[in-house]
């Protein structure tokens, strides 16, 4: 069939560039809407949802294989009702179907295509389909279509219980059965670590088998329960832990999945030992990535630790957005539509930059990347550390100034709010780490410009759409949007004091009114834990989730955690103590099932069982304070100032001791 005039379907106006970039297809697309599910009721139609978003280079690929051609297109207008969804738009919508997708024993990912009744509801889904078999074992797009469309003709009453068992499982994973408060028990972190860790890849580092992602919540839960006294008596252990969290970091820092010339990390690996990545790049990895390899800079004081932070964070401020405007979401993985064309050298590019010698002595260390055309090189460090330096000072320079010229990847522009709050750990832990006062003020900077963009009394906007003076913002929160932005501030009020005295109960006030409307929104009063979606939310998914596990992004139930355990500390009100050990349950039964995917929420419960304490010092002492907390181990500590000048106070739980010196408050907490 051929379609000879293009109208510009439904997403002309959207803000998001991925719905844009579809704007103009033959494809219906619509959002997902009221008018988009009545659509589906009044024709009797199948919905056929499509969610992705701009960094990801299969999204692209198969928009360009399938959605451009008009035949393809008028199968799926003829049989679908056809819904976009930008993932950074609709977390929400994209964790319910890709949760859905996962239990028809399909591999979920992006992009996600999900059919489903014309109420929403999911009976079957996959991932990237190519327009032609390519002897994969991949069913071609357009067999797809026509196979669904025939079977939901045929059997639809197949279908409509298929969807029903969907929703009755989605409904049942939201309870986990949690225990009595006083269920939780200390050995658990140490079971929970030795599953860990007997998971972990001893050769490259990681948890898992290729494709591997970092794994930024794991790495810090193994680091927060090396503080715990345990640990400091069991060798074993201890020995066991710091080897899994080297060998991982250490194989992620020197391999292909860091951008050794500028900065940052892509979003993951396709094979066991980090040297061949996918090319997007993350707000979101890199966030965390900063903050993880912060603390272990601060543990091991391993130079090559140190660089990543200081590339890592140095990319996210020059090439993201700065602490006044808000950071962008994503950096497209193609340039000129391929693939990591930015960041790879063929042989005779790399002989024009660095002479035939350097290049070829380069070329000896790196096993080619083979694909259309000549082969292809990623730079990156092995175990040789004069190859490192060499590196280090006669390569990523001149290959950075020759970058420079190429066609960059389009950045994706939209302001998250729950990506914006990681930055701000981002830059408190690196300010820390590298004993930069300026990260901090960055952080108290962005503190502000959050509260200004992103907050008022009655809702919370979850994304920012910079459009020079007449930017738009777009109200669909959900709970990560409160709990990041809450943890953040917290985490901040621990420490703002140092640059911006009279700061932290400010930050605590400004937290605390968060969680009080994320709790009037997102609580379930019934049963442990809360919602991902908001009770009010102006257009639903089609089953509100509860979502205990971290998957990219830590779950907002596990931040909530370390929220709650921060609020009690800082104000003393028991209410929030009440709230933590509420939120400790529900995990209860969890970590003894599936430990490996709950570290962010074991982070948070390892440092408040070790305790978290305040420490009282002088303004004047400030600055020696932030020293000492560069010069030990990462463990929460909030500075707060005392009355006295001379008055050094350390309060651990209910009781408060009086210090001679920082130094000797310190010892006090690490030996």
């Amino acid at each position: 069939m051929i379609i000879n005039a293009v109208m510009p379907n439904h997403l002309n106006a959207e803000r998001s560039s991925y719905l844009k970039q579809h704007a103009n297809q033959a494809v219906e697309w619509m959002t997902w809407s009221q008018a988009a599910l009545e659509k589906a009721q009044l024709e009797q139609k199948p919905i056929l949802i499509s969610i992705g978003y701009s960094a990801c280079h299969w999204c692209q690929t198969m928009s360009r294989e399938n959605f451009e051609d008009s035949y393809i297109a008028s199968l799926m207008n003829r049989h679908f009702v056809c819904i976009l969804v930008d993932r950074e738009e609709r977390p929400d919508l994209d964790q319910v179907y890709m949760e859905a997708v996962r239990m028809f024993d399909q591999s979920a990912g992006w992009p996600l295509h999900v059919f489903c009744l014309p109420s929403g509801e999911p009976f079957w889904g996959g991932t990237f389909f190519p327009k032609e078999d390519s002897g994969q074992g991949i069913a071609p797009w357009p067999q797809v279509l026509i196979r669904i469309s025939e079977h939901y003709r045929n059997h639809r009453d197949e279908l409509v219980e298929n969807s029903s068992n969907v929703i009755k499982n989605l409904i049942h994973a939201n309870h986990t059965d949690s225990t009595s408060l006083d269920s939780w028990s200390p050995q658990l972190l140490i079971e929970a670590t030795n599953n860990l860790c007997a998971l972990h890849d001893d050769e490259f580092g990681g948890f898992t088998k290729s494709p591997k992602f970092p794994p930024s919540m794991k790495i810090d839960f193994l680091l927060a329960i090396s503080e715990s006294q345990y640990a400091r008596k069991n060798k074993r252990f201890s020995t066991k832990v710091i080897s899994c969290v080297k060998r991982t970091l250490d194989s992620m820092a020197k391999g292909g999945i860091f951008d050794h010339v500028e900065g940052g990390f892509f979003r993951y690996s396709i094979d066991s030992n980090w040297s061949f990545p996918h090319f997007e790049k993350m707000l979101l990895e890199n966030s965390l990535l900063v903050s993880t390899y912060s603390r272990a800079y601060r543990k091991f004081k391993n130079p090559l630790y140190r660089k990543v932070v200081q590339k890592s964070i140095h990319w996210i401020l020059t090439e993201m957005g700065d602490e006044t405007t808000g950071f962008a979401s994503s950096v497209y993985s193609e340039s000129e539509e391929q693939e990591g064309k930015y960041y790879l050298w063929t042989q005779e590019e790399l002989n024009k930059i660095l002479g035939n010698l350097e290049a070829g002595r380069m070329m000896e260390q790196l096993e080619p990347i083979n694909g259309v055309g000549k082969p292809q090189f990623l730079p990156r460090l092995n175990q040789d550390e004069q190859w490192n330096e060499f590196m280090e000072k006669n390569v990523l320079s001149q290959l950075q100034a020759f970058r420079c010229k190429r066609h960059a990847p389009t950045i994706d522009h939209k302001r998250v709010a729950s990506l914006n709050a990681l930055v701000i750990k981002a830059l408190i832990d690196s300010a820390i780490a590298l004993q930069e006062k300026s990260l901090l003020e960055k952080a108290c900077t962005m503190a502000d410009w959050m509260k200004k963009t992103y907050y008022n009394q009655d809702l919370i906007h979850s994304i920012l759409y910079p459009q020079g003076g007449d930017d738009f913002k777009k109200t669909e929160p959900v709970l990560d949007d409160f709990a990041y932005w809450a943890e953040s501030l917290l985490q901040l009020a621990s420490y703002s004091e140092i640059v911006r005295v009279q700061s932290s109960k400010q930050f605590v006030k400004d937290a605390e009114s968060i969680v009080e409307q994320c709790s009037r929104f997102f609580n379930d009063e019934q049963k442990a834990g809360y919602f991902f979606s908001a009770s009010n939310s102006k257009s639903p998914p089609p089953v509100r989730k509860k979502f205990w596990y971290d998957h990219a992004s830590p779950s907002g139930n596990s931040s909530l955690l370390r929220v709650f355990s921060l609020l009690h500390q800082h104000t003393k009100k028991e209410k929030w103590k009440t709230e933590y050990l509420q939120a400790q349950a529900g995990y209860s039964n969890i970590v003894k099932k599936d430990p490996e995917g709950i570290a962010h929420a074991l982070t948070s419960i390892s440092e408040t069982t070790i305790g978290i304490p305040t420490l009282f010092v002088s303004e004047s002492s400030l600055p020696e304070a932030f020293q000492k907390l560069g010069d030990t181990p990462h463990r929460p500590i909030l500075l707060d100032l005392s009355e006295n000048e001379d008055a050094f106070i350390l309060e651990l739980g209910d009781t408060r001791y009086e210090m001679n010196s920082i130094t000797e408050a310190f010892e006090t907490l690490f030996a």
